[in-house]
């Protein structure tokens, strides 16, 4: 099974939802800062972030 892209998730999910980074990484118990460099896909996420992300993207949808 493919790794998801958590960075193009995060940004469709944003533009889905009008929603700005900030907005994202209050709600999702991220730091604004690993949101953007998610965002970037310069920065591979841990496993927890991941999950993190995953699971806020489902139950918000």
């Amino acid at each position: 099974m493919d790794k998801p892209n958590i960075a193009e998730m995060i940004i469709q999910y944003e533009k889905d939802k009008d929603m700005t980074d900030t907005q994202f990484a209050f709600e999702s118990h991220l730091p604004v800062e690993r949101v953007h460099n998610l965002k970037s896909g310069e920065y591979e996420p841990t496993s927890e972030e991941t999950k993190t992300v995953l699971e806020y993207i489902k139950l918000h949808q």
